[in-house]
């Protein structure tokens, strides 16, 4: 195809062709009369995932994006064409930094007793009038987002026997799953999942989010889903014990207080804040579980 605008950088020629694209996905020209192929750009794609691409365990080159599905992203190798996935993992929450309420105009503690409340399935205007200061309804909420990308759910060490279950929560009148593990022992959530989809990929991301880089053997009980059918298949550290529906009460019951969270904020507004109500919703639970046990020890 004949260009008139653009020209070779070698012979000055504007006899030339697009000759297809380069793996970043710049254009690629080629010139008829030197015969040279060249780009006019050589920008680099920006990485669609914050996590380090794998390497390939055969020739140890970067691996890249092959395929990107529900659950994982599938990599492969340019050279040998080695293929690897890596599930597609919610971003971790960073630690709550100690500067972090700088920019609040109350205190600390008024901040929090708000943000307490609020997952205690209290309103937004009955925590404004708890509060006895002048502050709009809309400010709280604000706060509540704000604080939610901060907070980390604590997994007790020590959590070899666990409950999993899921539950669904609807969003203009589609389907969201809900996913929780709780510990037998303490009743605290030690790791949660949100999903669009209900299969073996979701079990997966949950399990990792539970396990993170400290694999033990642990034993698993659930409602007998098929989706759980994966936990024989992909790990041999988890002895996996079916439950009839509705006898796997440690996770029910933490679902029956997440319900009663969402019908007392009659539903959600932004479905993509659904990640961040959950993870502190777990946090506050905990919190207020473990203070209970504290009490009951002194």
């Amino acid at each position: 195809m004949q260009n008139s605008v653009v020209s070779c950088p070698k012979c000055g020629s504007t006899n030339i062709y697009k000759n297809g694209h380069d793996k970043y996905g710049n254009q690629q020209y080629f010139c008829k009369d030197c015969k040279r192929t060249f780009r006019l750009v050589h920008s680099k794609k920006h990485k669609l995932f914050s996590f380090p691409y794998p390497k390939c365990p055969v020739c140890g080159k970067t691996m890249q994006i092959h395929k990107i599905k529900k659950a994982f992203v599938k990599f492969r190798c340019r050279s040998c064409h080695t293929r690897d996935e890596i599930p597609t993992n919610l971003p971790q929450f960073v630690p709550l930094p100690f500067d972090s309420f700088k920019f609040f105009r109350f205190p600390i503690f008024i901040v929090l007793k708000a943000f307490v409340l609020y997952f205690k399935a209290v309103s937004l205007r009955s925590i404004r009038d708890s509060l006895n200061i002048k502050v709009s309804h809309v400010a709280i909420y604000k706060w509540i987002l704000k604080l939610s990308c901060f907070f980390s759910i604590l997994v007790p060490v020590d959590a070899f026997k666990v409950h999993g279950d899921e539950t669904v929560v609807l969003f203009k009148s589609k389907k969201y799953y809900v996913w929780f593990l709780v510990d037998h022992e303490t009743n605290l959530i030690v790791a949660w999942h949100v999903s669009k989809y209900r299969d073996m990929g979701q079990v997966k991301i949950l399990l990792e989010k539970f396990f993170g880089n400290n694999e033990r053997t642990i034993e698993l009980i659930t409602d007998g889903l098929g989706a759980y059918g994966a936990v024989k298949i992909l790990y041999k550290n988890i002895n996996h014990i079916v439950v009839r529906l509705g006898q796997n009460n440690q996770c029910e019951s933490k679902f029956s207080l997440f319900q009663d969270f969402v019908r007392a904020k009659r539903g959600f507004k932004n479905i993509e804040n659904l990640p961040m109500y959950v993870n502190s919703f777990c946090v506050v639970r905990n919190l207020l579980k473990l203070n209970g046990m504290i009490l009951r020890v002194l």
